[in-house]
This record gives C-alpha cells, structure tokens and sequence, in this order.
C-alpha cells in the first residue's frame, strides 16, 4: 500500500470517528428530533394514500389493461355472488329463492332442480346484483342475505363486499406478531446481554413508525407495499442493528462505555452501509418490471431501508449509552 492510500485511510477513520463521537454526545438532540419525528409519523401514517386494485399498476400498453379498460367503457360487470345452504329440501331452497329476489339490491335469483343447483340436500343460489361489486347498493344487499341466512348453514363466494387489501393487512399483522415473537426468542438465545433486546426492538420500532409515517411522501402506494413492508424492514433493521451491537460489545471488552460505542460506529457505518447497498441494487432492478407493482414495492423498501439505517446510526448509539450500565449487569452465559 501506498504512502498516500495509507494517509488517506487514517484521514477516513479519523473523519468517521468524529461524526460517530458527535452521535453519541449529542444523543440527547437525536432522542429530540426522533421523538419528534415519531409523533409526527403517528399522524401522517393515516395521510397515506392506499391502492387497492392491484390491475392499476399494469402498463397502458399491455393487452390485459387495454382488454380491462374497454371492458369498463363499454360494459357494466353487475356484482354477483355464489350461496350455497346446505342441509334443507329443495321445497326450503326455493323459499329463500324469493326471499332473496324480494331484497333491495338483488336482481335476480337462479335455481332449478339441476345437479347444478341442487345436489346432495344442499342448494345453490345464483346471485345476481343491482350494482357493481363496489357499488354500496349491492354491498348493502350482501348484507342483507347475510342477515336472512344466518340461521342456515351457508357459504357465500362473491367479490362484492370482499376487501382484498383489508384481507392481507390482517393477515399479515399475524404475519408480523409472528415474526416478532420468533426475533425475540432469537435475540434471547442469540444475545450477550439480556438488555440488549430492548435496545434492538426500539431501534426497528422506530425505523417502521418512521417508515409508516412517511409513505404519503411517495404519493400512493399499492396495499402489498403497504402491508408487507413492515416484515421485510423487521429482518433489515435488525440484521443492521445485531452488526452494530456486537461490535459495541466486542469493543466494550477492553474500553469504556462511551468509547466502546464511539469506536463501534465508527467501524460499524462503513459495514453496515456496504451491505446494504447489495440490498439497495437488487431493489434498483425490481424497480425496472414492466409490472409497475416492483418499482411501488422497490421505492417503499429502499426508503425503508434508508430509515433502518439512520435509526442504527443516529438512534440505537444513544440507546446503547441509556442501557449500557443495564448491559452489564444483565451479561448473561452464552446459550
């Protein structure tokens, strides 16, 4: 190695040692704007503007969005729906047949004596509505044969009233307590210090609030974007926040608190931010799909990760200096 490639690098680790010390110093400043910035981010998360049709995202010049749009210029797709009532006669079956044709809403009723229609002591009626499927005068009569069959066993298979994008947020909220509780039996096991977890677990709290909070600035975004990017922005904050951590606890060994951690961000910055450029790239190509859904998906994700990373730069340091003395006492045997 050069003489000058040798200044420069004790140039770069002397620069980088001063950001990380103005970090850790200054942590009362970033405690300030970031408890800020996250009461800012529990209001404005409602502000985000939601997609729920997933077929806006094709390209203009595709057949199947050409074929979708003069199909909604020139005809009318009236909701509909599938209810089968299992164990009654065929006699029980035309009765809810005119029930259901007397609701405000339905026009019209099918059923006949057919295989089709009536099989095995259970019947199928064949909706047809008023409305769209989005319309509310079809929802409303969704409701109402809902209402009228709930004393019959039934299934009813129809889009109208049927919330994809409700439907996958709720799942993956599951999805995400889920894969929390598996991160926190890991990071018990995987930890050095039983005081570590919090640490680590307010730094991606953080990270997704803030990511959450700023969605509206990318204008819309899709509902997969919006409900899958909190579990992929869980695996990279704390994959970020881990590196950060042990290099703290390595550096701890033989410095003090204040040290340990100025020494550790300031190896930590260069590390972390080169792995997450791997990350960054593949999310760069994504954003090239034809299928605009991969460039709604890339923008949400690279910003999240730019906000996990600034949260275990600027954040978790001071954190770590909050719970330091609790890190040591809580140093625990490796499982």
């Amino acid at each position: 190695m050069s003489k000058n490639a040798v200044v420069d690098n004790a140039e770069t680790e002397t620069a980088m040692y001063k950001i990380a010390a103005f970090i850790v110093d200054k942590r009362n400043l970033f405690f300030l704007l970031f408890i800020f910035a996250l009461i800012f981010s529990v209001f404005s998360r409602n502000w985000v503007s939601v997609e729920d049709d997933i077929t806006q995202y094709l390209p203009e010049t595709t057949e199947t969005r050409r074929g979708l749009t003069l199909m909604n210029d020139e005809f009318v797709t009236y909701g509909s729906a599938s209810v089968m009532v299992s164990n009654i006669t065929y006699e029980k079956a035309e009765e809810l047949k005119e029930l259901i044709e007397d609701i405000r809403g339905v026009s019209s009723v099918e059923l006949d004596d057919s295989e089709e229609h009536y099989k095995n002591a259970s019947a199928m009626l064949s909706v047809t509505f008023e409305g769209e499927a989005d319309d509310e005068i079809s929802k409303s009569a969704m409701d109402k044969i809902k209402s009228e069959l709930s004393g019959y066993d039934t299934y009813i298979s129809s889009e109208v009233g049927s919330d994809a994008s409700a439907q996958l947020a709720e799942e993956m909220g599951v999805v995400t307590l889920i894969a929390a509780g598996i991160i926190l039996v890991v990071l018990f096991f995987t930890s050095k210090a039983y005081a570590e977890i919090p640490v680590l677990i307010m730094t991606f709290g953080a990270a997704a609030l803030l990511n959450m909070g700023t969605n509206f600035m990318v204008g819309t975004i899709s509902f997969i974007s919006d409900s899958v990017t909190i579990v992929l922005q869980l695996a990279l904050a704390i994959d970020y926040a881990i590196i950060l951590i042990h290099r703290y606890t390595e550096e701890h060994e033989r410095l003090g608190a204040r040290e340990a951690c100025i020494l550790a961000l300031s190896k930590a910055i260069p590390e972390i931010s080169s792995s997450s450029l791997t990350t960054i790239s593949g999310l760069i190509a994504l954003a090239f799909m034809q299928f605009r859904i991969g460039a709604d998906l890339a923008i949400v994700l690279i910003k999240a990760i730019m906000l996990s990373l600034l949260s275990v730069f600027t954040l978790m340091p001071g954190l770590i200096m909050v719970f330091s003395k609790l890190i040591d006492k809580t140093v625990h045997k490796n499982f």
